[in-house]
């Protein structure tokens, strides 16, 4: 996903809980920390939508100026968490995260 996609910063696969399962070298933060975070926020953003809709998060993208995080859940267990800067190819990424065969 990282060379089709261009400016991915770092990748996680992760618990519901943020444990991490595989991720890739970023030097920007701890890897823990980056984990912990995109699950507690995906969590907060899929108990959101469920009081309002009835439904579940499946994709959750929010951005500031300079990044993007991107994640999506990956099969019963998993998230996948995906920070990049502003020059992603966000089709690209998208469609990349929707088939992985974690699902």
């Amino acid at each position: 996903m990282e060379n089709s996609t261009g400016d991915i910063i770092s990748t996680a696969i992760v618990t519901h809980d943020g444990l991490i399962m595989a991720s890739t070298k970023s030097d920007i933060m701890h890897r823990e920390t980056f984990a912990a975070y995109g699950a507690a926020t995906f969590k907060r953003a899929d108990e959101t939508i469920e009081e309002l809709t009835g439904d579940n998060v499946d994709t959750l993208l929010y951005e500031s100026k300079t990044n993007r995080v991107v994640t999506v859940r990956a099969g019963e267990y998993a998230l996948l968490i995906v920070l990049t800067g502003k020059n992603v190819q966000m089709g690209m990424l998208l469609m990349n995260a929707q088939i992985l065969p974690l699902k």
